[in-house]
């Protein structure tokens, strides 16, 4: 997958660039809105990702500018969080809206997400047995991070929650426990068993992330070398004296 990386700070385009391919995707920057519509004629990125604090242009233009020459996904990057800078680029055409500091994981789920909403039917589609619909009953067991609770669908991996097809956002903690409930169809649970399922799956998800949390960790407090290299596969916070 090839991105286009709109970012005015040079730091951040080039350690975004960086960390998303070591990710194995293709990142073309620019620090323009007119370095933007170059890269994106030349390049045919398969998403951009475009900051709302460009210098040389109006960011917002910029997003109905991209938008006016095809369908290319755009995900708005901002450091803006109140609702009307939102609604506004997603007016304009933007298909995601993401608040930094983010993390590098969910902008990549988002970015496959609008890049797989984006994409045409592929030949399956064409023959074969028919996708379901959102309201449809679905005989085969789905994907283990896919959950289908009737006409709403539970996507664990993109953190999308979909209701006749139609994505509908949700705070971190009615997301976790509609997914607490999704995972058990049918079943009546206490508020304990809620919150035991939420813990289960979120001690999952984080001890994955764990040992890249920490490299970052070390290298944000790299210059009290605080925290220890996990040389036998154990971490710790060196002991330190009494402050003077």
């Amino acid at each position: 997958m090839k991105l286009l990386v709109v970012e005015p700070n040079e730091r951040v385009s080039v350690a975004l660039g960086a960390a998303l391919e070591e990710q194995g995707l293709e990142a073309v920057c620019a620090s323009t809105g007119g370095a933007a519509l170059g890269l994106l004629e030349r390049a045919r990125p398969d998403a951009v990702l475009l900051d709302l604090a460009l210098s040389d242009c109006d960011s917002y233009w910029l997003c109905g500018a991209i938008r006016a020459t095809g369908t290319v996904p755009i995900l708005v990057t901002s450091a803006r969080d109140d609702h009307q800078s939102c609604v506004r680029a997603l007016d304009l055409g933007a298909d995601d809206y993401l608040v930094k500091p983010y993390n590098l994981a969910e902008l990549l789920a988002r970015t496959r997400a609008v890049v797989r909403r984006n994409a045409p039917a592929g030949p399956s589609a064409a023959g074969g047995a028919p996708r379901p619909g959102p309201a449809e009953d679905v005989a085969d067991e789905p994907p283990p991070d896919l959950l289908l609770a009737g006409r709403v669908r539970v996507d664990l991996r993109e953190r999308v929650v979909l209701v006749d097809g139609a994505p509908t956002e949700l705070p971190d903690e009615e997301f976790d426990i509609l997914a607490a409930l999704a995972r058990r169809p049918g079943e009546a649970l206490s508020a304990d068993r809620i919150v035991e399922e939420i813990v289960r799956a979120q001690r999952a998800s984080l001890r994955a992330t764990v040992p890249a949390r920490l490299a970052a960790l070390r290298e944000r407090l790299a210059p009290s070398r605080l925290v220890d290299s996990p040389e036998d596969g154990l971490y710790r916070i060196r002991q330190t004296g009494p402050h003077a």
